[in-house]
């Protein structure tokens, strides 16, 4: 029997523990043979991550044992950490950065192929059997600069010799089958990968050098993605040419369209492992396709350009890899938290998919599982705005006649990144427990083409804003909504949004910054390299104060909840210890932790749950709602002022 109760008031069986402690994530799959490599990162060993195989019978094992943590930090995002060969691993160690080798199937078997002394940073790692090396992206860090170059990796001597070193950064090296060319991107500052990019095509002479480097694509308003190679001449590539990003060809003397759409086949280069597509025979491609209306896996034909739906059971698509004659991937479903996913025979007809490692079991019932509903509503200017709407959701329990729920609005980082449909535990955690949920993809976001995309130029803290805000009016109009009961919380770019929106609008009664910027001018001169002229685009020059929610403390006047890597290079923690001091001597009810040992964004187990539990204890306080059990002791290690409650 269903119990009535207040939104925002159910118990839900969803735990922080739980959804912490139990749980795995999942990346970078490469199949060698018939074996399947996969890292995995472990909440519970304090954010480790290890580099897993699965045999052909079926069987995991872990190839990288602890203390081993597999992770690049190049561009602090890092991706693509890891390469196997001839039964060798070769990877990026998180401690020190430098490259080691272990033998498959014997964990004590390894040695330490770079010694850089934590000054060079390696992804993007590729082997050339041909020459006995490691061709990789490297950055190398000194009291003055940062550098970027393409280098090869003596395996030998783990000697370190620079291919190519004219661009602020390099991507996506690609090495073609007879290994005597290679593709690779490189772009310059104050650009991003998803504004503009190159991509080079390069022959090797007898000693392994580059030479006649030609540029195939890219430039001013283009942004190149994932170039792969058919045979020695037939390069396939995404660009953005024609408003989305789309397949196109190289047969080594012209390029050309193999599918024009108005649909999204590649991703903004956040981390470097990013695939959207496979090659598949001489003439066909496997890829994600990303539409307004939904995210599919499809057949591309290259000669005609036909394209074929294949699946559409998941909502997200990522590492796609050929495997024993069909595929696999990392899907995400509106249901379940993202899988190794295997399509064993490929065809038009019929394909099965078989979730073959999952993260864990099921952590909630069907009937406490709030299903991701895409909307869409006019902003202001009468433009289309894209959103997930996320309905309370708990049959145990059902609301008082006339009830509205609270709602957490999510403004996502980036801000050139996007919201998908895909489970999310901190989604669940308050739709289980009665509250709605909204996740904008403000105009800026990607997966929209390059014109929604560019919204955001010259506009960030304001368009972004605008959208989330015009989203609340729109689940109010509809009654979905308690429009006195408004929260917002964003990590990064998304904190930023939170912290404008705190200081340009009353419609949000409560925020949640989690390493958000507070001082944009102050972030320009104190960021990493691959960031570092991001704003440029984004807010101009003489607008930099006037956008800075520090510098408008007078503004804010509702409760704010902060959270803090004190290892973050990406926003480092003086713009939130700034934020926190400057709303403590205003008397406005805030509290911040501040995690040791944490970067830009959050791995470890004990701090992602405290992070779930205290955001919802301070949001249900704010807005009155009483709740049996909360534990208020999750604030005995915050800082926490002028709170009645504390």
């Amino acid at each position: 029997m269903t119990k009535v109760a207040s939104f925002g008031t159910w118990n839900s069986s969803l735990t922080a523990q739980l959804a912490t402690s139990e749980y795995v994530s999942f990346s970078e799959l490469f199949v060698e043979g018939s074996d399947l490599y996969f890292l995995e990162l472990r909440p519970h060993e304090g954010g480790r991550t290890t580099l897993n195989v699965r045999t052909h019978e079926g069987s995991i094992y872990e190839v990288t044992p602890a203390p081993f943590n597999v992770r690049t930090k190049v561009h602090e995002y890092g991706g693509s950490s890891y390469t196997v060969a001839n039964d060798l691993v070769y990877f990026v160690n998180a401690e020190d950065q430098d490259i080691y080798c272990i033998v498959n199937r014997s964990k004590n078997l390894s040695h330490q192929i770079t010694k850089s002394g934590n000054t060079e940073r390696f992804a993007n790692l590729i082997h050339d059997q041909l020459r006995n090396r490691l061709i990789s992206v490297r950055e190398t860090h000194s009291a003055e600069h940062v550098l970027n170059d393409l280098v090869q990796v003596d395996l030998t001597n783990g000697k370190c010799r620079v291919l190519h070193k004219r661009h602020d950064f390099y991507g996506q090296p690609k090495l073609s089958p007879c290994g005597n060319r290679i593709a690779f991107l490189a772009w310059d500052l104050p650009n991003m990968p998803w504004d503009s990019s190159l991509l080079y095509v390069a022959d090797f002479d007898a000693n392994g050098n580059i030479r006649d480097t030609s540029v195939v694509a890219g430039g001013t308003e283009e942004s190149v993605f994932q170039p792969e190679w058919v045979d020695s001449q037939q390069l396939i590539f995404v660009s953005d040419r024609n408003g989305f990003w789309n397949l196109y060809q190289f047969d080594g003397n012209k390029t050309s369209a193999i599918v024009e759409d108005q649909a999204e086949y590649g991703f903004p280069l956040w981390v470097l492992d990013m695939r959207s597509y496979v090659t598949w025979g001489s003439n066909q491609v496997i890829a994600v396709r990303k539409s307004i209306e939904d995210t599919s896996l499809v057949a591309i034909d290259c000669r005609t350009g036909k394209v074929d739906p294949i699946d559409r059971d998941y909502c997200s698509y990522s590492s796609l890899t050929r495997y024993r004659g069909g595929l696999v991937y990392i899907g995400g479903s509106t249901s379940c938290l993202p899988s190794i996913v295997s399509i064993a025979e490929l065809s038009l007809e019929n394909n099965e998919a078989e979730r073959i490692v999952e993260p864990g079991k099921r952590p909630l019932t069907s009937g406490c599982i709030s299903e991701a509903e895409p909307i869409s509503y006019r902003n202001e200017h009468d433009q289309v705005v894209y959103a997930y709407f996320y309905a309370p959701t708990n049959h145990e329990y059902t609301a008082p006649e006339g009830d509205r729920p609270p709602l957490l609005v999510l403004s996502h980082g980036g801000p050139t990144s996007f919201s998908n449909a895909s489970f999310r535990f901190h989604v669940q955690y308050f739709t289980s427990r009665g509250w709605a949920v909204l996740d904008v993809n403000y105009g800026g976001s990607t997966g929209f083409g390059r014109e929604y995309r560019n919204r955001l130029l010259n506009n960030w803290g304001i368009v972004d804003v605008e959208d989330c805000e015009a989203g609340v009016r729109h689940l109010a109009e509809m009654g979905r909504i308690d429009l006195n009961r408004v929260a917002i919380r964003g990590g990064s770019a998304g904190g930023y949004t939170t912290l404008r929106a705190l200081t340009t609008s009353s419609m949000f009664k409560a925020g949640s910054s989690l390493y958000g910027v507070a001082d944009v001018r102050a972030l320009a001169q104190d960021t990493h390299k691959f960031e570092s002229r991001y704003l440029d685009s984004l807010i101009p020059e003489d607008e930099m104060d006037a956008r800075s929610p520090i510098n408008h403390i007078e503004k804010f006047s509702v409760p704010v909840i902060f959270y803090q890597g004190m290892e973050d290079r990406v926003v480092p923690p003086n713009q939130t210890e700034s934020m926190y001091e400057a709303l403590s001597r205003k008397g406005i009810t805030t509290a911040m932790f501040l995690f040791e040992g944490e970067g830009h964004g959050f791995r470890a187990a004990e701090h992602v749950g405290t992070v779930l539990e205290t955001e919802f204890i301070f949001f249900s306080k704010v807005f009155g709602i009483e709740r049996e059990n909360a534990d208020l002791s999750y604030f005995n290690s915050a800082r926490l002022v002028n709170a009645s409650w504390g």
